[in-house]
């Protein structure tokens, strides 16, 4: 990752998001590249994930103080923040993804920072006709990615008037350290408790969080501001992504495939909702690449790396944890 933007040991690396499933790869990697790394987390609960050579900022991204607090006296930011908790207001999500982005970029201007990477996501490339309007009547999910794509368009719209900022686009993620998984993450738990036994018939992109998380620092490094950086993975169904994960707990059951009708009658409450249904049921695919300069992990090693850490240190890999998990963040 050398080359014309080496910016290596040099400077203090701003991480928000630090606690997600992205940010804890991005603090690990960043410090075993030699960076001095500061941490943005909401809690010290969450503060104690990380090792002592980590700065700590305790703050909210969508308070404007808190976030040039956090940025003040960093020469770079890795912005990884935002929100998978489908069930949230649809004001409180917006403040999330799109304010506190919009924080980001301020702090990163008035303190002269040398470069933001935004962590965005495959599907805001997207050139099919789209919801273009936040309204709080759209189903979560939906509302969820059109934060995603505002956010990327904000953060794009900027960089034409001087923000030094790069994008990365990746598809779903995978790995450890996962300390609160999305609903698509949530399969590796399940499975931990018992394998997995019915999937929708729909397929999607994947790869591993290491893997995403050295995208980011290869745009970091080496990116050109104001240009987008999509990170493939490998395109597979639902069923064949189970069954490597039922593999990976020792299981050799194959699932069962649920017809999009079915998929559709159990859709209930405002996370699993017919739009998430219908999501569900389809091929989605990605064919973009950017040549990265480094091989991806094979998708069975990342889910047995996930696997193992949620055995060894999530409480999700416990069936009364995982319930009252998934009743609060997604019911």
């Amino acid at each position: 990752m050398s080359g014309k933007y080496s910016t290596r040991n040099s400077g203090l690396v701003l991480v928000t998001g630090a606690s997600g499933l992205l940010g804890q790869h991005l603090v690990r990697q960043l410090l075993e590249r030699g960076y001095s790394v500061r941490a943005l987390v909401r809690s010290a609960t969450q503060a104690r994930r990380f090792s002592a050579s980590v700065q700590i900022a305790c703050g909210d991204i969508r308070i404007r103080d808190d976030v040039f607090r956090a940025v003040s006296g960093c020469s770079y930011v890795l912005h990884a923040c935002s929100t998978h908790v489908y069930n949230l207001p649809a004001q409180e999500m917006w403040d999330v993804n799109i304010v506190g982005t919009r924080h980001i970029c301020d702090a990163v201007e008035n303190y002269q920072c040398e470069r933001l990477v935004l962590s965005s996501t495959i599907s805001a490339l997207s050139t099919e006709p789209a919801q273009t309007t936040f309204e709080s009547c759209l189903p979560a999910r939906q509302r969820n990615s059109l934060c995603k794509k505002i956010a990327d368009e904000l953060v794009s719209a900027r960089c034409l008037k001087g923000l030094p900022a790069v994008i990365v686009n990746p598809p779903f993620f995978i790995g450890p350290y996962d300390y609160s998984p999305s609903p698509f993450r949530l399969w590796i738990p399940m499975a931990c408790i018992c394998p997995v036994m019915f999937v929708p018939q729909g397929g999607f992109n994947v790869l591993g969080a290491a893997d995403v998380a050295r995208a980011h620092l290869w745009a970091l490094e080496e990116g050109d501001v104001g240009a987008h950086y999509p990170i493939v993975g490998q395109n597979i169904s639902l069923r064949d992504y189970v069954s490597l994960v039922n593999r990976a707990v020792g299981s050799t059951r194959e699932p069962w495939i649920l017809s999009p009708r079915v998929l559709r009658s159990l859709a209930h409450g405002r996370v699993f909702d017919r739009y998430v249904a219908d999501l569900l049921a389809k091929q989605n695919f990605f064919e973009l690449q950017h040549e990265l300069p480094f091989a991806l992990q094979p998708l069975e090693d990342v889910i047995l790396e996930a696997v193992q850490w949620f055995r060894r240190y999530s409480s999700l890999a416990r069936p009364s944890p995982l319930l009252r998990y998934a009743y609060s963040h997604y019911h």
